[in-house]
Formats: C-alpha cells, sequence, structure tokens
C-alpha cells in the first residue's frame, strides 16, 4: 500500500494558508475593500479583474473565469500535479506532508506491475522464431527494434499458459482478473488478447494501465483495447501522451488516429505526438494537453472519416480556445497518414507540414463551404446558417470576432447580417439551438445553487435530493431538450454538485474532482438569507433549469399539487418565470394553464 498525504491534512493546509500571503508572492495585489485585486496571470487586461478574498480563502478572476483556492492557484501557477502542488505549498508553510496508508483507497499497484510483466513477456515474444511472421510484419511497416523496445511493442500469441500460471503464482488469480489481462469462463482462465500485435499504453507518470492490440491479418476488429476500468479510461487517456509531455523542444502536441502513427513519428525524431485509445477525441483529451502545452494540431486523414472526426474535434475546441490557446488542422494528402507520410518524406518535411497547417478559422470556413456553389444565394444562406450554429460554441470574443472577419471577408457580406437572427420573434415552440443570453443565466443559476448546497444545505435537503433524482441521471436517460453547449454546463453542474455531495459525507473536500473555479465564483456571493428564503430561492433556481431542460417536470409538479406540496411562492415564482419567457413550449402553455386553474392552499 502506498503512502498518501492525509485528506484532512489538505484541508487544514488549505485552511491555514494565508492566501494573500502566497498569492502576493506571485502578483501585485492591491487592497481594495475587504478583497484584493490585481491584473489576472491568466489573460491580459487593461484593468485588473482578479480578485482575492482573504475572508473566504478563495481567488476569482471576473474576465476569464478562472478561480480556486489557494492549492489550486499553486498547482496552476508552477505547472504541478495535485501532490506537487501540495508538496509546494506545504514548502512554502514550513510544515512536513505527512504520509498513511488507508485501507479503504484502492491501490492499483499490483496491477500496474503486473502489466509490466506482462508487457515484457510480449515484448520477448518477438525473440522467438516461432513469432518471424511478426517480426517482418513490423519490418514491413519499418519498425526497428530500438523502436519496439522504447514503446515496448510486443506479440500476444493464442497460447500464454506460460505467462497466465507466472502472473497467477506472482500475484494471484483475483489481480490477474481484475487486470482484464484475462478472463474467465467455465472452461477456466484464457487470454484477453491473443494473436495481435500488442502496444502497452501508459498514463502519465509512465505506469502501463492498459493495452492495445492489432491484429496482424485480416481478422477482425483491427483494433482492440482493454476493457474501461477505475484504472484505465480511454475517455481520459491518450497513447503516447507518458512520451510526448517529456518533449520541451515543441511547443505544441500533435493528435494523430493511430499508434503507428505516434510510433513512427517518434523514431524519426517527433516525440509530441499522440493518439486516443479507439474513441473520439474528447474534451478530457483536449484539457489534458491544452494544462502543458498552448497549441494543439489535429492530424487527420483526407477522406470524408477523417474531416467528420476533425470536425467533432473543432466543435469541441472552440469552448477550450482563448487567450494564448489555439488548436490547427493537417490533412495529409489522399491516401497518406502520419506513419506512411513521415516514411516516405521525413521528419524535416513533416514538419514544414505542420507549420503550414490551418489555423481554426479557416478550417471553419473550408468545411462549411464544401460542396456548396458561391455563386448560388441559396447557399450562401446555407453557409450563413451553419456559421451561425458553430459561432454559439465558441466562447473567446476575440476567436468570434476572427470568425466573422473570415466570413465577411471570403463571402463579402457584412457582419451585422452574419449575427443577425432569422425566423418570426415570437413562436409556439421553442427555437434551437437555445440564446447566448440562456447560457448566461443558466451559470447565474448554477453559482447561486451551488453556494445554497454549501451553506444551506440542511435546509433545502428535500428539494434538493429531488434536483439531484434528475440531474445525476446517467446522460442517455435524461430527457434533454438542448444543444451541446447547454448540455455541457449541465453536466458540469452534476459534476459539481456530485463532487460536494461526496465532500460533505466525507466532510472533508476533493479539491482533485471539486470544478474549483466554479466554485469560487459561487462562493463570492454575499448575501444573508433566512431558511425559508434559501428554500424559495433553490426551488426558483432549479424550477427555472428543470423547466428548460426536464420533459417530465410538469408531472412532477401536478404530483405536488395532488399532494397538496406546491407552495403559494413556488407557483408565484413559476408563473413570473413563464411570464418572462420570450417563447412558449407546449409543456410550458400546459403549466400555464394548469398553475392558472390550480387552487391555492
Amino acid at each position: 500500500m502506498p503512502n498518501l498525504i492525509p485528506r484532512d491534512f489538505i484541508d487544514r493546509l488549505v485552511s491555514d494558508s494565508d492566501i494573500v500571503s502566497v498569492l502576493g508572492a506571485y502578483l501585485d495585489l492591491n487592497k481594495k475593500g475587504n478583497n484584493y485585486v490585481c491584473k489576472c496571470p491568466w489573460h491580459d487586461e487593461k484593468t485588473g479583474s482578479f480578485t482575492v478574498s482573504p475572508q473566504k480563502s478563495i481567488y476569482h478572476c471576473f474576465g476569464c473565469g478562472k478561480g480556486g483556492n489557494v492549492l489550486t492557484f499553486v498547482q496552476e501557477m508552477e505547472g504541478l500535479s495535485f501532490v506537487e502542488a501540495v508538496e509546494k505549498l506545504a514548502e512554502i508553510n514550513g510544515v512536513t506532508v505527512p504520509r498513511e496508508s488507508r485501507s479503504n483507497i484502492e491501490d492499483y499497484s499490483n496491477i500496474y506491475q503486473l502489466n509490466q510483466v506482462l508487457a515484457e513477456y510480449y515484448l520477448s515474444a518477438l525473440k522467438d522464431k516461432k513469432n518471424k511472421q511478426v517480426v517482418d510484419y513490423l519490418k514491413d511497416r519499418g519498425v526497428t527494434g530500438e523502436t519496439a523496445k522504447k514503446f515496448l511493442i510486443g506479440y500476444a500469441d493464442f497460447n500464454q499458459t506460460e505467462i497466465k500460471e507466472k502472473l497467477i503464482e506472482q500475484f494471484g488469480v483475483e489481480t490477474l482478473l481484475k487486470s482484464k489481462n484475462f478472463l474467465k469462463n467455465e472452461k477456466g482462465i484464457y487470454p484477453f488478447f491473443r494473436n495481435r500485435l500488442i502496444f502497452p499504453i501508459k498514463n502519465s507518470p509512465g505506469k502501463i494501465i492498459g493495452f492495445g492490440g492489432r491484429s496482424i491479418d485480416d481478422s477482425m476488429p483491427k483494433y482492440v483495447n482493454s476493457s474501461d476500468s477505475k484504472f484505465f479510461n480511454k475517455q481520459r487517456e491518450l497513447y503516447g501522451f507518458n512520451n510526448a509531455k517529456q518533449d520541451h523542444k515543441k511547443d505544441y502536441f500533435i493528435v494523430t488516429e493511430g499508434y503507428m502513427d505516434v510510433v513512427m513519428l517518434s523514431q524519426h525524431g517527433i516525440e509530441n505526438s499522440v493518439a486516443s485509445l479507439g474513441t473520439a477525441f474528447s474534451l478530457n483529451h483536449l484539457q489534458k494537453l491544452f494544462k502543458l502545452k498552448k497549441k494543439v494540431v489535429f492530424c487527420f486523414d483526407s477522406d470524408e472519416a477523417g474531416l467528420k472526426a476533425a470536425w467533432k474535434s473543432l466543435q469541441l475546441s472552440l469552448g477550450q480556445v482563448f487567450d494564448d490557446k489555439t488548436v490547427r488542422f493537417l490533412f495529409l494528402p489522399e491516401g497518406e497518414d502520419p506513419d506512411s507520410y513521415v516514411k516516405e518524406n521525413g521528419q524535416e518535411a513533416f514538419i514544414k507540414k505542420i507549420e503550414r497547417s490551418m489555423v481554426l478559422e479557416t478550417f471553419v470556413y473550408q468545411f462549411i463551404k464544401r460542396g456548396r456553389n458561391l455563386d448560388s444565394p441559396e447557399d450562401i444562406r446555407l453557409i450563413i446558417h451553419d456559421f451561425k450554429q458553430i459561432i454559439k460554441l465558441a466562447k473567446s470574443e476575440t476567436l468570434k470576432e476572427m470568425l466573422l472577419q473570415k466570413f465577411e471577408k471570403e463571402l463579402n457580406i457584412k457582419k451585422d447580417l452574419l449575427l443577425k437572427q432569422d425566423g418570426p420573434k415570437k413562436k409556439i415552440t421553442k427555437p434551437s439551438p437555445k440564446k447566448d443570453k440562456f447560457v448566461t443565466e443558466f451559470n447565474n443559476q448554477y453559482c447561486l445553487i451551488i453556494y445554497l448546497y454549501e451553506n444551506y444545505y440542511e435546509t433545502i435537503k428535500e428539494s434538493a435530493e429531488t434536483f439531484e433524482n434528475f440531474l445525476l441521471k446517467p446522460i442517455e436517460e435524461k430527457d434533454r431538450l438542448v444543444f451541446l453547449p447547454i448540455d455541457l454546463e449541465l453536466d458540469k453542474l452534476a459534476e459539481t454538485i456530485r463532487a460536494l455531495r461526496e465532500g460533505q459525507k466525507r466532510k472533508s473536500k476533493d479539491y482533485e474532482i471539486l470544478d474549483t473555479a466554479i466554485y469560487a465564483k459561487a462562493m463570492m456571493i454575499d448575501i444573508n438569507l433566512t431558511n425559508e428564503e434559501a428554500l424559495n430561492e433553490f426551488n426558483r433556481a432549479t424550477d427555472s433549469i428543470r423547466l428548460e431542460f426536464d420533459k417530465s417536470f410538469l408531472e412532477y409538479l401536478k404530483e405536488l399539487a395532488e399532494k397538496r406540496e406546491l407552495s403559494v411562492e413556488r407557483k408565484e415564482n413559476l408563473q413570473k418565470l413563464l411570464n418572462l419567457s420570450d417563447n412558449i413550449s407546449v409543456q410550458e402553455e400546459e403549466l400555464i394553464k394548469f398553475l392558472n386553474t390550480m387552487v391555492d392552499f
């Protein structure tokens, strides 16, 4: 069992730290009322909007939205891991970090060791003469012995009895099955990977957490990866990341589509590439890369599938590109991928391709206009329609302006038309997608809900449990009424509430999980409420969200009314919300009729 930092020590360290003193060592803080302000260290601004509250021991930038506590500041400012930030803050405070073993925390060190032994066994299989066809395959692909050893590329044979027995003897059956490398049925224990080229997958610290297997014949599927588990999550891990993060020569990461792309680029001296693990590139992947470098270059095939994959990555990126963060897109000649291109043309030619890669604004324009006739008024109108949908995903005002300028120049159309909303001002059904104004209103409700959870939970507990029944259901079970940007915000709220609830159970916050930026913004709210007022505010805020997102909300309210539990205050709040709505949905029309005919009690 590894030595761990006690959670209560982290809590005390954060609460005992003088946030003004710690942040003041990095920033030029100026006292303003009860708070301290300065220019934000993470984005350019003329007037300081970075605010530090010594009373609440938090900071928040009202310009870029970043916020947190003294620990998250040290972590981000110094570019440290969570544990490293704890150690750094302890050093600042002149205290020693205690370590302890806790049996209630799962330890995966045995699985990492097992994976290492298995990876070395798969690598050694390449020396066996009976596997000559595998070695020939690697040679045909241009992989050298040195590269195979560097990435521990190996081969999983059909018969793995010898290594299975060795692993059982060393680690036990339970650990073997928990690793997911071997499965069990009525006939016994058998290997998950068979007759496949093996690519060990490492996490950020360099531990082998899983494997990718590629068929070397016509067997399908072509690629197979380890199953998801608590220690291996394909939505969070990237192949080659442990190697790529150590490359300090380039100021960008290259995202490719396959393991062999990463391997071959490395063999040609390009060490900053990664690949997703058989799944679509995710928001978690992008955030992982942006923590270390400010630029990401997506390298996709130029076929239809590659273009669609690039477009999905673009949509994810729009909400993350601000300040000095940026993404580019590289499309190699038809039939080429990074693996084949760098073998054919060499390192220098590939680097030149990267340097000439397509900027975000150009890719948006090229993708939207493809297959359309710029001399056709109808096609121009469709291009403008698609542009209006995509610009709503951008959070950076600078990026929005650059996109507007690009389309204004290329289409020879005034920006006013690109921003102008089509359609009648009022209609019975709600327009989709939602207006940007609602995103702002939602975020305000979001902060209020977090504030009430943290300060009035016992008062709002019953209503909170009902709200959580809607909010914390798995995504595929939710009756969503909205498109992606709001969906992401709703999921962020769910994750934050889940983290707070777990923290309340343990009486300790998990700063690794908690969205400290939004938490800090919420804690900047300065209001004093009676218990009755707190409950009314919570119901008002959550009702406004459920009114927008939850198709079953009307039935829920009817149930409350039948039980005579729908208070007059809640009814009046709902009526105000509906009266302020510009567009009335079918559900809201029914709700208005219901509330108007309901007898107060």
